[in-house]
């Protein structure tokens, strides 16, 4: 029994010391960027809003178009769209699902099976909270993660100067 335990920690250390990398990688691509901290910001927060979506396939050009129209960097997009990844994405789809049932008041008591029959018989019931939860967790997100990256770009400059 210790030997799963073991196993265990060295995963749960192991798996964050990746997460700690994999942002730090991804920032400093980001801070390599050749553009203005806001057209950056404005870039990452279309992604990461993106991110949010139900919509799988599309990030890449949702984020691209977002950013366009907000006139933000379209490369700090694409960034911005690897806040959604798999290991992210279960927590993602059940949180804006249970948002938005509080908002649609969809009967929560029909039975999930993962059958090609039962999704295509269920898929509205599914897909049609998701999209309003997404719509309404999308918004909070954009301007999390416009002023974080803002703030982090900021003091990172600062710190290297």
């Amino acid at each position: 029994m210790s030997f799963f335990k073991n196993q265990s920690k060295r995963f749960k250390n192991l798996f964050s010391i990746n997460l700690k990398r994999a942002s730090l990688f991804y920032f400093l691509k980001l801070i390599r960027v050749k553009d203005s901290k806001d057209k950056l910001a404005l870039g990452f927060a279309c992604g990461s809003m993106v991110s949010f979506t139900p919509f799988i396939g599309f990030h890449f050009l949702l984020a691209v178009f977002f950013a366009y129209l907000l006139r933000g960097n379209i490369v700090a997009s694409l960034i911005g769209t690897f806040v959604g990844n798999p290991f992210t994405f279960p927590f993602i789809w059940i949180f804006i699902y249970k948002v938005g049932n509080i908002f649609f008041k969809n009967d929560e008591n029909f039975s999930l099976e993962f059958t090609f029959q039962s999704l295509f018989d269920q898929g509205y019931d599914i897909l049609i909270p998701m999209l309003i939860g997404s719509l309404i967790v999308s918004i909070p997100i954009w301007f999390i993660s416009y002023f974080t990256v803002k703030f982090l770009m900021s003091s990172f400059k600062k710190r290297k100067a």
